[in-house]
């Protein structure tokens, strides 16, 4: 995911307090100077040029006008110098740190630990963020072990619940259906029948309902044919339930993965598309999956209305993003790397690259 730069960076920030204590105050002091030899010089001349006397010309008062603008010059030497080793050692290095520390919010941990150089407060504080981050990504292992149990349970008890669906309750509509369709054979009212023909219709649909709730439970499709017949016939019943076209793409030469990565990445399809449907008000919708030699990129899409997206994944949950919240753990939990795009008024793209 993409983030914004502060609105006030540490450059900036650095070269404003540079120049009002050092380059300032050195700068006012050299045009005093010189302003103030240059009176003086003229004072001098016209108090001395008339009499013609040699004396005049090396009057110290009057030499001394004409060097004192070399005063000029050793504070311009210290403030160039100033400004060069602040740039070198203080400034560039604090934006070196400044970047390696804005990605530790999306879990790059490794990039803080790479030196930036300059002055020791700078090295000591990228240690003391380097060992901070140690930490946080301790204790970030430790919650995605909490919440890749949380969901391992989920989808156990999915697993349950389709099953008891599956072999009890649709059993038993089906069962209750035969029984509609004998009991209409055996009926000659015309009235009774319509009544028996209507409940058929009933437990037909109820049927139908309860198949599709237990394909959003357990994705069978998955475990038999794999990812990208699960996701292509995903997009077929959430289009054909919904008023958006939503199309599916194949790219690359598909393989098999590992069964938790497919559960994941399908999982991660079916949470986007149910976002689409809530929130985005598009009229069309795509999923694509690409396989590429060493990557497999999962990849869903809209032209609706789009939303600001949070700097990160930290802002999820306080902007009631929770399905995004979601999504971003189920990516890590496979070692993934989820990215959102998306601008009021420009759609959203949303890709898990793993």
């Amino acid at each position: 995911m993409k983030t914004k730069p502060p609105p006030l960076s540490l450059r900036r920030n650095l070269t404003l307090r540079l120049f009002a204590t050092i380059i300032l105050p050195l700068t006012l002091l050299s045009v005093v100077i010189a302003v103030g030899s240059v009176f003086l010089h003229q004072r001098e001349m016209r108090a001395h040029a008339a009499s013609g006397d040699w004396q005049a010309a090396t009057d110290p008062l009057l030499e001394l006008t004409l060097v004192a603008p070399l005063a000029l010059i050793p504070p311009l030497v210290f403030a160039v110098a100033a400004l060069w080793f602040a740039n070198r050692q203080i400034i560039q290095p604090l934006q070196k740190l400044e970047a390696q520390a804005a990605t530790l919010a999306w879990g790059d941990f490794d990039a803080i630990q790479h030196p930036v150089g300059g002055i020791a407060e700078v090295q000591h504080l990228q240690n003391e963020l380097a060992e901070m981050s140690r930490k946080v990504r301790a204790a970030q292992e430790g919650l995605r072990d909490y919440i890749g149990a949380i969901t391992s349970a989920q989808e156990e008890e999915r697993l349950r619940l389709a099953r008891e669906l599956h072999d009890d309750t649709i059993q038993a509509v089906i069962a209750l259906k035969q029984r509609i369709q004998l009991t209409e054979q055996t009926v000659r009212d015309p009235a009774a029948r319509r009544t028996l023909s209507e409940l058929e219709d009933i437990a037909a649909q109820t049927i139908e309902n309860l198949r599709r709730m237990t394909r959003a439970l357990r994705p069978i499709y998955l475990e038999e044919l794999g990812l990208v017949a699960a996701l292509d016939m995903l997009a077929r019943e959430v289009g054909q339930n919904s008023s958006i076209s939503i199309a599916f793409h194949k790219m690359g030469k598909e393989r098999r993965l590992p069964p938790e990565v497919e559960l994941a990445l399908y999982r991660i399809a079916q949470e986007a598309l149910n976002n689409v449907l809530r929130h985005s008000r598009a009229s069309h919708a795509e999923v694509r999956l690409s396989f590429g030699e060493q990557t497999t990129e999962l990849e869903v899409s809209d032209d609706g209305v789009g939303f600001n997206v949070p700097q990160s994944p930290t802002d999820f949950a306080p902007n009631g993003h929770f399905g995004l919240l979601g999504m971003y753990e189920r990516a890590s939990l496979i070692g993934a790397r989820l990215e959102v795009e998306s601008a009021p008024g420009k759609g959203t793209r949303l890709k898990v690259r793993l």
